[in-house]
């Protein structure tokens, strides 16, 4: 058990590897990451073991510390190319989920309903007809924008819920940054396409 808790020591840096790497691998698949971190925490262990042996425990924070500084970069390196590429082996093709009573009566409502804010702010915008003293700066664009990322989620929730979280979030963000008295709308969006997203599952992973 004293083995076990060495890379959980007080001060020795261990927290601060494994926080990174906690963060570094968020959206992974839950074995993979499970895995990486196993990787990583049995590594510690090793190191503090060595370390004890060659009595060096006083440098071990400052060692590990370093190493993990500059070691950022190969970390998201291998997140942003090498994670991807292995964590597609490991996920099964989600099976096609229809759509419920809920999720399209949501669905459908969100769309009209930025669709024709779109369409009217849009054409304002177009033909110069928005008036600065009402909606001054970039809000105008920037709930136009939000309201083309809303659409275009709400299309990709049907087959493809996981992407539409993608869109819809910094959707969302940039609508309540524009148009922070729209939040109930900003938020039905968000709650509509998170619905669909819930209703598919988590995505299938081989054991």
């Amino acid at each position: 058990m004293a083995t076990s808790r060495l890379h959980g020591r007080r001060g020795d840096g261990s927290a601060v590897v494994l926080g990174w790497v906690a963060v570094y691998t968020l959206g992974l698949p839950t074995a993979m990451r499970a895995r990486r971190r196993e990787d990583i925490a049995a590594f510690l262990v090793d190191e503090a073991l060595d370390a004890v042996r060659h009595g060096e425990a006083r440098k071990l924070r400052r060692r590990r510390l370093g190493r993990w500084l500059f070691g950022i970069p190969d970390d998201l390196a291998w997140r942003l190319v090498d994670a991807p590429a292995m964590a597609a082996d490991l996920r099964l093709p989600a099976p096609w989920v229809p759509l419920n009573l809920w999720t399209s009566l949501l669905l459908a409502i969100v769309a009209v309903v930025a669709t024709g804010a779109f369409a009217i702010v849009a054409s304002d915008l177009l033909w110069g007809a928005a008036d600065p003293a009402h909606w001054p700066g970039w809000g105008p664009l920037g709930f136009v924008v939000s309201c083309l990322g809303i659409m275009v989620a709400v299309g990709l929730a049907v087959p493809w819920p996981h992407r539409a979280m993608m869109i819809v979030v910094p959707s969302v963000v940039l609508g309540m940054v524009a148009a922070p008295w729209l939040w109930g709308c900003w938020a039905l969006s968000a709650f509509a396409v998170t619905a669909r997203w819930i209703q598919t599952g988590s995505t299938t992973v081989r054991p």
